[in-house]
């Protein structure tokens, strides 16, 4: 289902509340106009994808190569310990304000979404955690700024951390068919 229809149904249940026809959405709106669970969960699973492939394009991810994962972390591939003095901040840069831009976009797509029952506890870690990855990633962008590796890879270790702490899982358990990192 396009943006624009899933836009159109949303728009369609709030009018039907709004008007004062009932308090539930599905209830507000004739069966034919509300949007199906299925439709709401493949919408919410569809913008969860969007949000990986923006975060695997940012990454310039080429098969088992990352190249922010290099430049940001100085790890050569997936088992690679990371390694301070491989990081160049310079080529971190780029990939970082990348990055910034997909979770940022990510965040406002949030705000109109409805999460699916059973994605709720996910839906609450992205808008909690997101959050907290954005304020890492301006910190990485900064830390980029000063040329210190140390500096880069330190900041790019706690937006790692907030990252595979709980987004990553939450992305895993909406989509559970797509390898995230």
């Amino acid at each position: 289902m396009g943006t624009k229809t899933y836009v159109a149904l949303l728009l369609m249940a709030l009018f039907g509340v709004a008007c004062g026809s009932s308090s539930t959405p599905a209830a507000a709106t004739s069966h034919a106009a509300a949007p199906t669970s299925d439709a709401v969960t493949q919408t919410y699973v569809a913008l969860v994808k969007g949000y990986w492939d923006g975060i695997v394009a940012a990454d310039g991810v080429s098969g088992n190569f990352n190249e922010a994962s290099l430049a940001c972390l100085g790890t050569i591939n997936g088992s690679a310990p990371p390694r301070v003095d491989l990081v160049e901040p310079a080529n971190c840069r780029p990939h970082a304000i990348a990055l910034l831009a997909v979770h940022d976009k990510f965040l406002g797509d949030l705000k109109g979404a409805i999460a699916p029952e059973q994605f709720g506890d996910d839906d609450k870690i992205f808008r909690s955690q997101v959050p907290r990855a954005v304020v890492a990633m301006k910190a990485l962008i900064l830390a980029t700024a000063t040329g210190k590796k140390q500096a880069v890879f330190d900041a790019s270790q706690a937006y790692v951390d907030i990252m595979l702490g709980s987004v990553v899982g939450a992305m895993d358990d909406v989509d559970p068919a797509t390898r995230h990192y």
